[in-house]
């Protein structure tokens, strides 16, 4: 597989094998991922692997925040404001696909709506979840070389059999993550990426998401 297949084939994944990753091959795929590039090579990545009972223990705390519906709080500032039309229009499209697969109602069956949101706080069973963080004194410019950072770290894994699903949501609940896991305040708690071998027969997995065509995002000057 070349790179421009790596890139139209890759997808997020929502189901996984129930097959461990040896940390070998994880420490490999970041090890790949290491040569990013980033903004005066700065390299403000950081990387919390949570496997085992770190990982089960953080979902369950998460889940139970959900449940309790505590206010959501991110480190940094998630949501859009003044969302354009056509980005918003985006956005319902993504949604409505999502529903439309797994064939969910969302204003009618509350309970499988709910159950939908839950399996992002289960990292949708993947058995390794990456927690990627950032030095919170860096500035807007370290979330463009953290982007590339994870971009890279979701293509490599196609090197390895690997699939991922890059999830903000979990970072929604920062407070509960920084607790958790000892991070320290100064810390920026960006997403996670669920990582494993895909259940490619997963029906969850056969969904696809459209792309804009180069002509409604490019405008080529001579």
């Amino acid at each position: 597989m070349n790179v421009s297949e790596a890139i139209k084939s890759r997808f997020s994944v929502r189901a996984y094998l129930d097959k461990k990753v040896d940390r070998e091959v994880i420490y490999k795929l970041l090890d790949v991922a290491r040569f990013s590039p980033s903004g005066h090579n700065i390299q403000p990545w950081e990387v919390m692997v949570l496997t085992g009972k770190s990982k089960d223990n953080l979902s369950n705390k998460l889940i139970e925040d959900v449940k309790s519906k505590r206010e959501r709080v991110y480190d940094y500032e998630y949501a859009i404001k003044n969302m354009p039309a056509y980005i918003n229009k985006r956005r319902k499209a993504c949604n409505a696909k999502i529903f439309t697969h797994k064939h969910i109602d969302p204003k009618k069956d509350k309970e499988a709506l709910n159950e939908h949101i839950l399996e992002n706080f289960r990292f949708f069973n993947a058995p390794v979840e990456l927690l990627i963080l950032m030095d919170k004194n860096l500035g807007d410019g370290a979330y463009i070389d953290i982007g590339m950072f994870a971009q890279s770290i979701m293509l490599a894994a196609l090197d390895f059999g690997l699939a991922t699903c890059a999830q903000a949501s979990i970072s929604a609940y920062a407070d509960t993550i920084h607790r958790e896991l000892d991070i320290p305040q100064n810390k920026i708690v960006l997403f996670g990426l669920s990582l494993g071998y895909p259940d490619t027969e997963n029906y969850i997995n056969k969904l696809r998401m459209d792309r804009e065509e180069v002509e409604n995002f490019t405008k080529f000057l001579d």
